[in-house]
């Protein structure tokens, strides 16, 4: 199983210009390593009562799973555009709650 993301601006790696990052599926390592990239905590309505949740991104240990997931260093994925890492992050979140559908983040804008 592999996703793939689309980048709005080609970065510049040691393989050349890249258009696109395939990820694959991470490691349990990288979560004993790194830590979660990210939690998922409840969002309550005014009378207290939980109606959604949002996504809480640890985005230094997001960026380890990324280098790994895609196999592009970190140091090259910091000269992502802000959108694209946005995009990246998603991905990888549904990528790592693929097992639970109903948990998965929306499509991100713009894909």
């Amino acid at each position: 199983m592999t996703d793939t993301v689309k980048l709005s601006q080609p970065l510049k790696t040691h393989d050349g210009m890249v258009t696109e990052l395939k990820l694959k599926p991470p490691k349990a390592r990288l979560v004993v390593k790194y830590g979660d990239p990210f939690s998922i905590r409840p969002v309550k309505n005014a009378k207290g009562e939980s109606e959604s949740f949002e996504y809480v991104y640890d985005n230094a240990s997001m960026m380890q799973f990324a280098a790994d997931m895609t196999g592009v260093d970190d140091i090259i994925l910091g000269d992502l555009t802000v959108s694209d890492f946005m995009k990246l992050r998603g991905a990888i979140t549904n990528v790592i709650m693929g097992l639970v559908p109903d948990k998965a983040p929306l499509d991100q804008p713009g894909e």
